[in-house]
Order: structure tokens, then sequence, then C-alpha cells
């Protein structure tokens, strides 16, 4: 039987496909219409997913769709039907022949997105994001393979509202530039933190309630923040002048608090329901800063954040959520490899190629490609390494990656200044083979998916400037049966250099989703400073 699960409404809008016992196919509409937040339903998405699999609609055995509009946390377990919406009424089209869409929670398939693939027993379940349509959080109880609900967030108590209010503030694009905050924060200090301690207060049963005297109303009726909070600040509403270091002690304080909140929020109710372990999604937990603090409390012994925390792994859990209603098991499990997209073969890209006109080399295995690839590499080459699936998530994981050695010198500026143009305070990852990860940093199993971050324990040459915090560095730890052939190229690499580590950034130009496709590489490649392309068993050097 199949179960397919559907995200919609704007940012996140993906499909994702199930089996009886695991995830076939999950695939964000973004990356095949090429357009950011665009607001319709994933058509494009569905039917590549039906291609991909050799399916018709009407074989599925269900489709689920997470419902960002319901009254009610509970509502999907009973049974009840959300209001339609406009967004409804495209989605019935889309399915038309197929079964009667079951519609699910929004903040539960986000629940269910996170324990089902925890590979835990029980755990406490947070779900936290925006949530302007009516919820912004779930705190559920995970037992076996039953989610319990306990209670909902509702809008405008929001923390993911509150951070994105000091996005703006800081003269960022609210809902888009969240991550930039965080990094910001980086270089900061918490100099505002006690203000902000003053937006949320705290109710008898452990959830926190904005105080609405520091927000006022807005043109998005949604409220910003009021006179009294930039009286507090010691700052001008009508004549902010955003320095630098204005722009990161905002954004250290708000870090810093959106940390202090969380981990209350969750200590609160592991209190309450003597869980150790602790499972989160939803668009707050893309901040790996925040993993990262949680990981470090010692209220929990295990912290998971489901890697494609937004709104399209919604489209996950509702899948598992209509698994689970219509057999009586969810099929929970780890999730192997997020390498769950569009596959790209020799003959397509061959086709591609030879379309373009191309000059290109063919080589014959493995081994050719991961050797030469490691010999531009070990040049101060960046490489963009196309191979396999793509990625479901906006992490690029060893599939759409682009790639350098962290011992070149100019590694940062060369890939910020003509590749992906973007501010110098975005840390990098480095990637390096599970297994040998220890050797170099301590990093926890977040780490696999670049949703925390690891310390860095031993000293080797170059690999300092990528550590802030003092040793703070983005990990990403590679799995053999992850990503085989980059794990491959790693440990190649490794074999003439100080450490088997490279530089990995999402193969992408500046403001587009990742690479999909043949046809998207190309074009990506020959419009930026990027040297090579590994794209399948064809080398393409500059």
């Amino acid at each position: 039987m199949n179960f397919l699960g559907i995200s919609t409404l704007g940012r996140g809008s993906a499909v994702a496909l199930l089996d009886n016992s695991s995830v076939l196919f999950a695939i964000e509409e973004e990356k095949l219409n090429r357009l950011q937040d665009s607001l319709d339903v994933p058509r494009l998405a569905l039917e590549r997913c039906l291609v991909e699999n050799h399916l018709q609609l009407s074989a599925c055995r269900s489709v689920a769709v997470a419902q960002r509009h319901s009254a009610n946390a509970n509502s999907s377990t009973r049974g009840k039907r959300p209001k339609p919406t406009a967004i409804d009424d495209q989605l019935r089209q889309l399915l038309r022949g197929g079964p009667r869409p079951a519609l699910f929670d929004h903040h539960l398939c986000h629940a269910a997105s996170a324990y089902y693939t925890s590979g835990l027993d029980q755990a406490l379940i947070l779900t936290l994001d925006q949530g302007a349509f009516s919820h912004s959080g779930l705190i559920a109880l995970g037992e076996g393979d039953e989610i319990r609900p306990l209670h909902s967030l509702r809008f405008p108590d929001s923390l993911g509202w509150f951070y994105s209010r000091v996005t703006e503030l800081a003269g960022l694009r609210p809902r888009r530039d969240e991550h930039k905050l965080q990094w910001f924060s980086k270089d900061g200090d918490p100099e505002f933190l006690p203000v902000f301690r003053k937006l949320f207060n705290w109710r008898p049963n452990g959830l926190p309630v904005l105080n609405r005297r520091y927000f006022a109303s807005g043109p998005e009726r949604l409220g910003i923040f009021s006179p009294a909070f930039y009286r507090e600040l010691g700052l001008s509403s009508r004549n902010l002048v955003l320095t630098k270091s204005l722009r990161a002690n905002l954004a250290r304080s708000a870090q810093d608090y959106l940390e202090e909140v969380v981990l209350k929020l969750a200590v609160n109710f592991q209190e309450t329901t003597g869980a150790r372990s602790l499972c989160l999604a939803g668009g707050v937990f893309q901040n790996v800063l925040l993993v990262r603090a949680l990981e470090n409390s010692a209220s929990f012994h295990h912290v998971y954040v489901q890697a494609v925390a937004g709104n399209a792994g919604t489209a996950l859990g509702a899948a598992y959520l209509s698994r689970k209603k219509i057999t009586g098991r969810s099929g929970r499990g780890p999730l192997p490899s997020l390498a769950l997209g569009v596959p790209s073969n020799s003959h397509e890209i061959k086709a591609v190629l030879d379309n373009c006109k191309i000059p290109y080399r063919y080589l014959s295995g493995e081994e050719q490609l991961v050797e030469e690839a490691s010999a531009l590499l070990h040049r101060d080459k960046i490489v963009a390494w196309c191979q396999g699936r793509s990625e479901f998530g906006h992490r690029a994981l060893g599939n759409r990656s682009l790639l350098a050695s962290p011992f070149s010198e100019y590694v940062v500026e060369n890939v910020n200044q003509f590749i992906k143009h973007r501010e110098e305070f975005h840390p990098f990852a480095l990637s390096i083979p599970a297994e040998r990860a220890s050797e170099f940093f301590d990093a926890s199993p977040n780490c696999s998916t670049m949703s925390s971050l690891a310390t860095l324990t031993r000293s080797v040459a170059s690999l300092q400037r990528f550590a802030f915090h003092g040793t703070a560095v983005r990990v990403h730890t590679v799995a053999r049966q992850a990503a085989p052939l980059f794990w491959k190229l790693l440990q190649k690499f490794g074999e003439s250099a100080p450490a088997p580590i490279l530089v990995n950034t999402s193969f992408n130009l500046f403001g587009e989703p990742l690479v999909t496709d043949p046809r998207g590489a190309v074009r990506s490649f020959y419009c930026s400073g990027i040297d090579a392309l590994a794209l399948g068993p064809f080398l393409l050097v500059k």
C-alpha cells in the first residue's frame, strides 16, 4: 500500500510518499517550479512523485493533507473536518480521481514527523512555528506508537513570531531571514536580554503568554513592537540607525532569550510527564543554535530534531498519521537518508549535456570519479557535486553540494564572493565520515543532517577559522549508508590531506532553491564561479 502526504500553503509546499515500511519519495514544490514563496498547491511535486514511483493517484491507499487552518489541535484525532478554504478547492482539483483527502492538524503532522522518525519509544514532543493563522505550537507525548496531544500554543503567544519580529527590527526580512538573525547573534552581546525577558509571562500550566504591553497593531494586523518596547530598549522607533554592532546585539539578545524560553518550556513538561527524551519539529527548530542549547541541557538524555523541520516536513507527518490510521501501525523508525527526491540517470544527463553542446568527460566508474574530484579539491578548486537523488529539505547532505578544501587559504572568500554572494557571517559546514568525527569534534547525532553544532576538540591546521563562540562549528557527519559516494570522496580526500574533511554548502545560486535536475546543475555551474561539476558519471571543468 502507498500513503501520500501533502503540505500546502506557501513556503514548504511538498509531497511525501510512504509504503508499508519506508519513505519512498519526498520533494518540495519550489525545487521543481524554482519559485520561492509560491502559494500554489504542490502540483509539480505530486506529478513527479507519481511518475518516479510508476503510480496513478487512484492506486494510493490514502491521501493525507497537513491542514494549517484547523481550529483545534486535537480535531484530527477525533475525525472532524476543518473548515474548507480556497486552497482546499485547488487541492480537490489536483487530487481528483484519487482517494478522498484526509485532513490532519498542521502541528500534529509536525509532531508525527519528529516522533515517528526518531527511533525513540517514548519522548516529549515539542513543535513551534510562527503560527499566524491559529496555533503556534504543540506539546505532546509520544509513547510506543501513539501520540497524545497535551497542550497547544495559540497565536499570538508565539515564539516563532517573536523571533520574526526581531528579524524585522534588525533590518532583515521577516519570514525569510530568521536564519541570518541566528548567525548575526554569534558576533553580538546580549545587551537587550533583560528587556526581551519582559515579552512573555508564564501561565500556571507551564505555557508562555505574550505580554501585550510591548506590542501594538501593525500594517499586517499581526502586531509590531510598541513605543514602550523601544523606550525600554533605549532606541528610537522612527530614526533607528542599525549599526553592525547594534544588529548583532539585537540578534544575540533574541537568540539567548529564545533558548531560555524554549528550554524552560521543555523542562516544564519534562517534569510533568517524566519523559527523558525530546523530539522537535516546526520552523523554530531550524535554528541550530537553539538545538545545540537544548542538547547541552542536562534535562534530556536524547534530543532529536526532524531535519526538515519547516512546513515541508508536515507532508511526511501527514503520511505517517494516515498510515497509522489505516493500518493501525505507524511504521516508525529512523530515516537512513534524506536523499528522497529526484534521481538523475546517466542517459538523462548525457542528453542535457549534448543538447547544451558542452564539452565533458565520461568517467568509467566511481573510483575514477572520486579520484579526479579529490585531485581538483586538492588544487583548491570549488567542485559542484550532483549525485544520486536530491535531498528532501534545504540542507545539502552530499548529493547536491558545493565542495571545497578547508585547507585552501581563500576558500571562504571564494565561495562567498564568487558563488553564493552572501554575507561573511554565514558559517560553512564541515563534512566528515561519521566514524572519523570523534577524532576532531564532539558532535551529536543531529549533526548527521546539519541540524546542530559540534565542538572542535582537536587542533588541526585551518579548521579553527570555521569555529565561533570559541570552539563551536557546523559539522556534517556522513554515514556510509546515507551518502555512499560522498563518503568515498571524503575518505579519498583524507588520504593526502590533514583530515578527511571538506567544506560543504548547498549547490544553488543566490536566492534559489537547491539544484534538482541536470539542466539546473549545468545552468548554475556556468552562471557562477564554480570550477568543476561532477554530474553523475560526467565531469565538466572550466
